[in-house]
């Protein structure tokens, strides 16, 4: 969702996707990316010179701190091996060797989308940027081998305005975007948004909703509750609150709300809007839930997937029963008398409670 009057611009991954085929063509101007949900951005290039290239990143309206940032990139031949903290992404029959350069973080801490020791590239940027060199015609020969290095020159400044030292990424921000688009919204559009999508599903005869957090959640939500119409299923990212009294201002029986782990936490922790940004949580809050695990620094662990790297799986589904009990107390009294179910979804959309 999102409104229309605020422009949404690109992601981290996606100027570094443009920014590595322009290097690679030799040719500047501007570059159109395929990008996973069928957008075509064309994506304007800011210099280029002899094997490299670079895309001022451009985040729309959103508050992004990376707005005007320069992403640069440069695309080589390759033979040799790859270092540790490189990505290897294979591409046609050929392989693309993605390495983070000067502004660009590295992973220093566990249970991030990226490994600890890499360079802090996450899987949706890299998925994008092999696919967009396979649609121009890169990996047609078998063996062929691409060193692609991506530098941010202001990154390591930039990073301090972020959760990046927090999360345990140090050195530089992170390459981010699942979608390669940025959507902007402000709080009381957003809001009115999601209010208006509800009521129109509920005139239409909808007597369900669900809301999920992203793409992941919707996905399984949807597979999982395959009664429900489509225009029911409401991604409200951060704005729990205001969606679930929406839901019960515009007449649903029930209502499904579908999240991940880290989403969890803040639910028991009663936060009415869950933006990082905006509440920045630690561990040493499970205590509140009866949850006490000796030799764990709990005040100095942030995320829920850092905290399973820690303690093991079959511990960390343990911790989450109690806060599994918190959070549905939390938004049951948010939602009343709207009966709710809370559906909570590992990484890869499976559901464990």
């Amino acid at each position: 969702m999102q409104t229309e009057t605020l422009r949404c611009g690109w992601t981290t991954g996606s100027a570094m996707t443009a920014a590595a085929l322009a290097a690679w063509r030799g040719a500047g101007g501007s570059v159109r990316l395929q990008l996973p949900g069928g957008e075509t951005p064309e994506i304007p290039i800011a210099r280029i010179w002899p094997g490299g290239a670079a895309v001022i990143k451009d985040g729309g309206d959103d508050p992004d701190v990376t707005s005007g940032c320069e992403i640069s990139v440069t695309v080589v031949s390759f033979s040799g091996e790859p270092e540790e903290a490189d990505h290897l992404i294979p591409c046609g029959k050929g392989e693309i060797v993605i390495r983070g350069g000067t502004g660009v973080g590295h992973v220093t801490r566990p249970g991030l989308a990226v490994p600890v020791g890499k360079a802090a590239v996450n899987p949706g940027p890299r998925r994008i940027l092999a696919e967009n060199f396979k649609l121009a015609g890169f990996g047609r020969t078998q063996g062929e081998r691409l060193l692609v290095t991506v530098s941010v020159p202001e990154g390591e400044e930039i990073a301090k305005k972020t959760l990046n030292p927090v999360l345990g990424i140090a050195g530089g921000i992170s390459i981010l975007g699942n979608s390669g688009i940025v959507r902007p919204f402000s709080n009381a559009a957003y809001a009115a948004t999601i209010a208006l999508q509800l009521r129109s599903a509920a005139a239409n005869g909808a007597t369900a909703a669900a809301l999920t957090t992203g793409n992941r959640t919707t996905a399984a939500v949807r597979r999982d509750w395959p009664g429900i119409p489509p225009e029911a299923v409401v991604p409200v990212a951060d704005f729990i609150e205001v969606a679930l009294k929406a839901v019960a201002k515009a007449g649903f029986e029930r209502v499904i709300v579908g999240c991940m782990p880290g989403k969890l936490f803040k639910y028991a922790c009663g936060l009415e809007n869950t933006h990082a940004h905006r509440n920045k949580l630690t561990l040493a809050r499970l205590r509140d839930f009866g949850v006490d695990l000796p030799g764990i620094p709990l005040e100095a662990i942030d995320t829920m997937g850092e905290l399973r790297a820690r303690i093991g799986e079959s511990h960390f589904q343990e911790v989450l029963d109690p806060v599994y009990i918190r959070a549905r107390e939390v938004l049951r009294e948010w939602v009343r008398p709207v009966n709710l179910e809370l559906a909570l979804y590992d990484e890869d959309g499976r559901r464990i409670r």
